[in-house]
């Protein structure tokens, strides 16, 4: 639940904002929709975020780029959370009919390929005093008028360059339109142990859920559901080797919602709970 919410637009789009919401959600897709690449930094909190490939951990001060692309929020919290625990963040948006403007030499990716989809960005003092300001003009939005936000915009792109070492801050800006290639099997691979839907799976992939079918169905020669919950027990299996080792924890690590959820698949295949498997 958003708690409070500041923005300020620039031709009907949000390029910079302010944002205070609870951590009540389990996993959401990124708030920005459409081609553009985003710069965010936390100022209080904590959360996952998931990229096909890989999922990276923010809490408070550390700043994100990522890339134009499909990617998700999710909560780290596993207790009972307070007003403490409430993300907090300041974020700038890019859009590439915006930004591209800025320059007038053409924008050439050749001498800068960085192959990265998100990062976290080192929050050096000239990146902490670009976000103060930003803050400042988000709780005083009456004296941020058009030159002000595209020079803000401008600024921040100067900064995130050098950062980044790019050769230059015009192949810096055409990398952020170029949005990262990924192998199908490698995204479902990655994430098949994930508490994650099968819709969710396929957003990662880029795919519409009947063409991410069709496609599982041509690499895997199975339905994603049979296929996906046939790995997640027989990992199971093997931790239940493991001395000791909690159900609960073997059912986390597998990807089950619960620990009922995991008992009754695990029984419907192999006839027998967790429980009575690992005392065999």
């Amino acid at each position: 639940m958003i708690l409070d919410h500041k923005a300020i637009r620039f031709n009907n789009k949000p390029v910079f904002e302010k944002m205070v919401m609870k951590p009540n959600f389990k996993r959401m897709p990124k708030h920005f929709a459409e081609n553009e690449a985003c710069f965010l930094f936390l100022t209080n909190g904590s959360f996952q975020f998931r990229t096909p490939t890989n999922v990276l951990t923010y809490s408070k001060n550390e700043a994100m780029l990522a890339k134009c692309g499909n990617y998700f929020f999710e909560n780290v919290l596993v207790k009972e959370y307070t007003d403490d625990d409430n993300i907090a963040l300041i974020s700038a948006y890019f859009y590439p009919e915006m930004v591209k403007g800025f320059f007038e030499k053409d924008l050439s990716i050749k001498h800068f390929q960085n192959k990265f989809d998100v990062i976290k960005v080192n929050v050096e003092p000239l990146m902490k005093s670009f976000i103060d300001s930003v803050d400042f003009l988000l709780e005083n939005q009456s004296i941020a008028d058009e030159n002000i936000i595209l020079n803000k915009v401008k600024e921040l792109l100067l900064i995130l360059s050098k950062s980044e070492n790019a050769s230059s801050v015009y192949d810096f800006v055409e990398s952020l339109f170029v949005p990262h290639e990924y192998n199908f099997k490698e995204v479902v691979q990655q994430n098949i142990f994930a508490e994650i839907s099968i819709e969710d799976l396929a957003r990662l992939c880029n795919c519409g859920i009947t063409t991410f079918k069709r496609k599982f169905n041509e690499h895997y020669n199975e339905t994603p559901a049979k296929y996906i919950l046939l790995k997640k027990l027989e990992k199971a299996t093997q931790l239940l080797h493991i001395k000791n080792k909690p159900i609960a924890d073997i059912a986390y690590e597998c990807g089950f919602e619960n620990i009922p959820s995991f008992n009754k698949a695990f029984k419907k295949h192999f006839g027998k709970s967790p429980s009575e498997y690992k005392l065999d």
